[in-house]
């Protein structure tokens, strides 16, 4: 393994590995994803679909929360200043704080994207959200496991991101 804050080429074929399955998975799900149906004509109608999927990474985030919490509970730490912590809670609330930065991206994007999709294409919001989510649950578990882990689902949800973002200002600029 290599030292700390050394950059080892094995990591690049990691990372080369981890956005060409996110490109092949993106492919797949959007695949055999459904197509859209007709109660998808309008852009009300689109935010509506986007606004109900983005429950999932809402879920994901209550439960990263209450991953926390419970690390907190557990190592009596509940001063956040004073008290110290175990290193799966400071792994737990780094995961949390990076999965909240991310949403924050992912979230205005996808309903903007939405609302600007071709009817369509609107399918994209559910494949963007499957991925984004697998993504953030591949961060975590990494986090968890080694902080060197948490690079392949980082790549995979920032790849989601700027698909998302992309496709977003290319609608726009139309």
């Amino acid at each position: 393994m290599a030292r700390q804050g050394r950059f080892d080429r094995r990591y690049l074929f990691s990372f080369g590995g981890v956005v060409i399955g996110t490109v092949l998975a993106w492919g797949l799900l959007f695949a055999f994803w459904p197509a859209a149906s007709a109660f998808v004509g309008n852009a009300g109608d689109r935010l509506a679909l986007a606004a109900g999927l983005l429950v999932w990474p809402a879920l994901l985030l209550l439960v990263m929360v209450f991953a926390v919490a419970l690390a907190r509970l557990a190592s009596a730490a509940f001063d956040p200043l004073n008290d110290p912590e175990s290193g799966f809670q400071r792994r737990a609330q780094r995961a949390l704080t990076n999965s909240v930065e991310q949403t924050t991206i992912f979230v205005p994007a996808l309903l903007a994207a939405a609302v600007l999709a071709d009817p369509a294409d609107v399918r994209f919001a559910g494949v963007m959200t499957a991925l984004f989510c697998a993504g953030r649950i591949l961060f975590w578990a990494g986090y968890v496991v080694n902080a060197y882990y948490r690079a392949p689902g980082m790549i995979m949800t920032l790849n989601i991101n700027i698909a998302v973002v992309a496709y977003a200002v290319y609608r726009a600029m139309q």
